[in-house]
């Protein structure tokens, strides 16, 4: 779930400043280690990046292209929910937006890329800020649905076709796939019991949430959107995995996104950064794949998002900046 600045007077809620302060210091600190080592391991290992630069161009700008579709379906389903609220955006502005936010979630600590987004959307859509963390939270639900059920499916091909068995990761897909199809399909309704400011906000949480997911065609629409998100890094990682002469199984790479997937939604560092890299750097070593090309293909994967975000999410804030805190007045 993401963390955005709420209106005190719509919501109630206090701002935590000193906590916020220090999940901000954490989180910047994560990712100033990961751009040093990011930076020393190029450095060290400049000759096989510069080797897999010349030799395999082409199925790294494959990768690219693959990433950058599943970033553009990102953009729909997210548009899907608007939608739903009757909050409308143009073209040019959703990729622009939605691709700002996916830049300032890489950099910024608790997804704050998505807070500027939920910024945006209040002072220039008048979407409310509960709105918005009902989108946001339940497509983190349906991203676990999806990303689980496609991991469990991949990991019985591999225990039928390769006799490689994984009951631990087995179990934990199982359990997360049942939660959050809980709270996807049937979402529990809270009942008007007890008083008080927070309980207001949770309540209408709730109600919009459940109103999100009694449009049955809505969840189907987004449901096949995550599931073309999730094929669609499946496919650059596995063009990554080829680019640097480790090419594994697509069953195989399908089961190391989906695992990515889950640890995607993990809010504490900007793009999750320490527990996406961790999963696909270790899933990966089931399959044969030794720990120097995990970390490559992770190195490779992380520089084309940054590029590509870079490119779109920077005309994103301008569109940002163009809704200044004083424009909601």
């Amino acid at each position: 779930m993401i963390r955005v600045k709420l209106d005190s007077d719509t919501l109630g809620v206090p701002a935590c400043e000193e906590s916020k302060r220090r999940q901000w210091i954490v989180g910047l600190t994560v990712v100033f280690v990961f751009f040093v080592f990011l930076g020393y391991y190029i450095l060290v290992h400049w000759k096989e990046f510069s080797f897999i630069w010349k030799s395999s161009l082409r199925s790294i700008v494959i990768a690219g292209i693959f990433l950058w579709v599943g970033f553009l379906l990102n953009s729909y389903q997210i548009n899907l929910f608007l939608k739903k609220f009757d909050t409308h955006l143009g073209l040019f502005e959703l990729i622009f937006v939605t691709h700002g936010m996916m830049l300032g979630n890489l950099v910024i600590p608790m997804r704050g890329g998505s807070g500027a987004l939920a910024f945006y959307l209040k002072n220039s859509k008048k979407l409310d800020y509960h709105k918005f963390v009902a989108i946001y939270g339940g497509t983190a639900i349906l991203v676990a649905m999806v990303s689980a059920t496609m991991g469990l499916i991949a990991l019985g091909y591999i225990a039928f076709t390769f006799q490689i068995y994984e009951g631990a990761l087995s179990v934990a897909l199982v359990l997360i796939l049942m939660g959050s199809a809980y709270l996807a399909l049937f979402p529990p309704g809270f009942k008007k019991k007890y008083p008080g400011r927070l309980m207001e906000l949770l309540y209408r949480l709730n109600e919009s949430w459940i109103a999100l997911s009694q449009d049955s065609l809505l969840i189907a629409r987004v449901t096949v959107s995550l599931i073309l998100i999730n094929l669609s890094q499946t496919l650059s990682l596995y063009f990554i995995y080829e680019s640097i002469g480790r090419t594994l199984s697509l069953s195989s790479t399908l089961v190391i996104s989906s695992l990515g997937a889950v640890a995607n939604q993990v809010p504490i560092t900007p793009g999750s950064i320490g527990f996406f890299d961790a999963v696909v750097i270790e899933t990966p070593r089931l399959f044969g794949l030794d720990a120097a090309s995990s970390v490559m293909a992770v190195v490779l994967f992380r520089i084309l998002s940054f590029i590509i975000c870079l490119a779109f999410g920077v005309p994103g804030f301008y569109y940002f900046l163009r809704n200044p805190s004083h424009s909601n007045n």
